[in-house]
């Protein structure tokens, strides 16, 4: 048993050090206006035929959508860090805090980093590349990416959260919708009665994970 737990380990690091070189290497050689265009396309299919988009991104063996998913987590990490400036300059009260702002930064790559290996590791039937998991849960992200958009309107008008806090609610609950069927997909469950199982077991695991990371200051 020991033994097992040992060589997973070691194949987790082994692909985590892959992850990171491939990262690297697709951060050295994206095109951004090209990529852009493509997340363009990519949020516009996703709202016309969630589903199928989500199956076409898990079903893509050479992970064609890496580049457009970490241009995604980049832009979710500026709109964080951007929002942060402005609570600085507009509210008085407000005080930067350096490591604060470590830790708003690093929380949406947490968040997708730490659902793409929770899925990756209990997905051990299908094993696929870790890019797969993450590429996949980033798209998933999307919803919550524009309701953090949303959220520069309560600095217009403090009213507005009237408006924008049931629709960043909404899209919350899209994105859990397109999570599920991510899960579904990854782990080629037909029966929606297993998959939701699967998902709920996911959803268990990585809230354990957001709790252990409150102790850190870090919300996900």
């Amino acid at each position: 048993m020991e033994e097992n737990e040992v060589k997973q380990e070691s194949e987790l690091k082994r692909e985590a050090a892959d992850t990171l070189n491939q990262t690297k290497e697709q951060i050295k050689n994206m095109n951004f206006k090209e990529e852009a265009q493509k997340g363009k396309g990519l949020i516009n299919k996703l709202f016309k035929d969630p589903t199928g988009t989500i199956k076409e991104v898990v079903k893509d063996d050479n992970n064609h959508f890496y580049k457009t998913a970490l241009l995604i987590v980049g832009i979710w990490v500026a709109i964080v860090l951007f929002k942060e400036i402005l609570s600085c300059i507009v509210y008085e009260y407000h005080e930067f805090n350096f490591l604060t702002t470590i830790k708003l930064v690093v929380s949406p790559i947490l968040k997708v980093l730490g659902l793409g290996i929770i899925i990756h590791m209990l997905n051990k039937q299908n094993k696929q590349q870790l890019t797969k998991s993450i590429t996949a849960v980033a798209i998933a992200k999307i919803p919550v990416i524009i309701a953090s958009c949303l959220g520069f309107l309560t600095y217009i008008s403090y009213n507005v959260t009237y408006v924008t806090s049931p629709i960043a609610s909404l899209l919350s609950i899209i994105s859990t919708v397109l999570t599920f069927f991510v899960v579904k997909e990854m782990f080629n469950e037909e029966e929606s009665d297993k998959a939701l199982i699967t998902f709920v077991k996911v959803e268990v695991i990585y809230y354990i994970v957001v709790f252990v990371f409150s102790f850190l200051g870090i919300a996900l």
